[in-house]
């Protein structure tokens, strides 16, 4: 039996925008620890509008209303990095503009690439932690990677 794709939770509050055309600065998905209380607090500043993409279900199972929006996945400790690639690639495909992806869980102070001088010349670079991601739209999200 097929599953009938909805609306993320929150996300009510963005379809209603779209049918006005009036787009929110952000439209944030929050994933991982404390998704639901920061969604709550993003939906509260009023200029922004955030959805959950909770655990249990697929980004693809979801309608994203984000036509046009530039979007942001707050992405907290929890999800893997295969998860967040997934959800940004839907959001490409329905229509955002642009997807940052934001570890909150990273420290930005630390280095993102440490060098190691016993892989090959050309690979000694090596990223050693998350970073943040900025991905523009482009046809069907393919671009997207980890």
């Amino acid at each position: 039996m097929k599953r009938k794709r909805k609306l993320p939770p929150y996300g009510t509050i963005l379809a209603e925008r779209q049918k006005f055309l009036n787009l929110p600065f952000l439209a944030v998905v929050c994933m991982g620890q404390d998704a639901w209380n920061s969604a709550k607090r993003w939906n509260a500043r009023g200029e922004n509008c955030a959805m959950v993409l909770p655990p249990d279900i697929n980004p693809e199972q979801v309608i994203w209303p984000v036509n046009g929006c530039s979007c942001v996945i707050e992405w907290s400790s929890g999800p893997d990095s295969k998860r967040v690639v997934a959800l940004a690639r839907c959001l490409l495909t329905a229509g955002a503009e642009l997807v940052v992806v934001w570890p909150r869980f990273v420290d930005p102070n630390s280095p993102a690439f440490s060098y190691d001088a016993t892989r090959p010349l050309g690979e000694r670079w090596v990223q050693c932690r998350e970073m943040t991601r900025v991905y523009h739209r482009q046809t069907g999200g393919n671009h997207v990677a980890a």
